[in-house]
């Protein structure tokens, strides 16, 4: 309630002040609006008499005649205006603040303006449009006009010297109200300060001493639990490191275990099956050479050749596909080109992979970089409808890097990896991660996907 008290005081000054500002703008606009009358008059009466004596100002007759008519229109409305209260100038109406002395002034100034107005209308219009007995009719309203001037200019300097006099009058008025209001203000922070804030501050430091006892008493407190909460953190720290590399070899084992597994089933298949399905092809060849008893049993067996072809090709694939050979053997370049090439024959999408001269890496690592190849691969194939996919593999001193490209159809990357379709994204990461190595992957919905590896040598 003090300071409410203290902000509506400084409000109440603040506005008092625009107002007075405000009011003191128009007063002064007012005074130099009748001012600007008495020097009107002065132009009006030499501008008639000019205009009575056409035999001597005979060359600027046109141009007085324009003169006396803006004088005469300024002229009025100023003189309308301050004594209607309504002033309008420059398209901005003023407020005229008449007293009852300044009225009774008009009502007295009045009946002398309009003889001159009616005057000066009469010189105004007899020389625009000539009567009869034109020299009479000026010379008759010139000596109006100059017999009233007199009175005219007496009348309002009173006028201007009684503005100016009110305006003072309410200036000393506003002066008093603001003194008054600060008075007020500065007993009230005065009294505020004498049994508001000073008890406050005083029962503040009462408080700030409690608390300053019971610092010292918290410090040991704080100290025994700092150290208690860096042994916590330093264990939890230990144990998500555990965890975390507990983790990193069960996923190390895992994809071990699924290497070998996956070479022990390529192994079966190459040797086992594709031995039998070979030999299997080798006893229809010697079939072939006995004659058939119509076309339809030779036409049968060689579509039973074809199947048992393709049956070959498709267990070569599946064998390669689980374990080739070429990777253990040549390494992750020849390894990653023939995957192309055989993505490419059975699909419609154009792979550009591109290779720099990579020496042999560590096994894990081409393992690692050929089944992420594989994967995205797969991805783009199953999902992305890009018609082309782009493959670059390089190195330098210190890691190696594969990027996969493609133009497809993208997707969000947030709602892919919560569903299940993010499985083969998780797998590459994971795959990536146990190698110490980085995993990037940036796609948006009609934009395609980039994926991007990086790992250590």
């Amino acid at each position: 309630m003090a300071l409410l008290a203290v902000a509506l005081l400084s409000l109440v000054g603040q506005i008092l002040i625009q107002v007075f500002l405000n009011s003191l703008l128009d007063d002064s606009h007012v005074v130099n609006i009748a001012g600007r009358q008495r020097m009107l008059s002065q132009r009006l009466s030499k501008t008639a008499v000019l205009l009575c004596l056409p035999q001597v100002f005979q060359a600027d007759a046109e141009h007085y005649s324009q003169d006396i008519k803006e004088i005469i229109t300024l002229w009025e409305s100023s003189h309308e205006g301050l004594k209607n209260k309504n002033l309008k100038t420059d398209g901005r109406n003023y407020t005229v603040r008449n007293s009852e002395k300044i009225d009774s002034m008009f009502r007295q100034i009045d009946p002398i303006f309009q003889v001159i107005l009616l005057n000066a209308k009469t010189i105004e219009s007899t020389i625009n449009k000539p009567v009869q007995n034109q020299q009479e009719v000026l010379h008759n309203a010139r000596n109006q006009i100059l017999t009233n001037e007199r009175a005219f200019l007496q009348m309002m300097n009173k006028i201007v010297f009684q503005y100016d006099l009110e305006s003072r009058e309410r200036v000393d008025t506003t002066k008093k109200i603001e003194l008054f209001l600060f008075i007020l203000l500065f007993s009230i922070l005065i009294l505020e300060g004498a049994f508001i804030f000073r008890p406050i501050a005083n029962n503040i430091r009462f408080v700030i001493k409690r608390l300053t006892d019971s610092e010292s008493n918290l410090r040991k407190t704080n100290d025994e639990l700092v150290k208690t909460q860096e042994a916590l953190v330093q264990a939890t720290e230990e144990k998500y490191k555990l965890q975390l590399a507990e983790e990193k070899i069960r996923a190390a084992s895992l994809m071990e275990g699924q290497e070998g597994e996956r070479k022990r089933l390529a192994a079966d298949l190459h040797d086992g099956i594709g031995q039998m399905l070979t030999g299997l092809r080798l006893h229809s060849e010697k079939v072939k050479s006995f004659d058939f008893t119509n076309t339809k049993q030779a036409k049968s067996f060689e579509e039973l050749q074809n199947l048992i072809q393709e049956t070959i090709e498709a267990t070569r694939t599946v064998s390669f596909n689980l374990a080739p050979s070429v990777l253990s053997d040549f390494g992750v370049v020849p390894a990653i080109r023939i995957l192309t090439e055989q993505v490419s024959k059975v699909t419609d999408i154009k792979i550009d992979f591109q290779s720099q001269n990579i020496p042999r890496l560590h096994e894990a690592i081409e393992t690692c970089l050929y089944r992420i190849t594989q994967e995205a691969l797969h991805n783009a194939v199953k999902y992305s409808k890009s018609p082309s996919v782009k493959i670059q593999l390089s190195d330098n001193e210190t890691f190696v890097s594969l990027s996969i490209i493609d133009k497809g159809e993208g997707f969000d990357l947030k709602t892919v990896q919560k569903s299940l379709r993010g499985s083969g994204l998780k797998n590459m990461q994971a795959r990536a991660e146990l190698l110490n190595g980085s995993y990037k992957i940036q796609s948006k919905i009609g934009k395609g996907t980039t994926i991007k590896i990086e790992i250590p040598k």
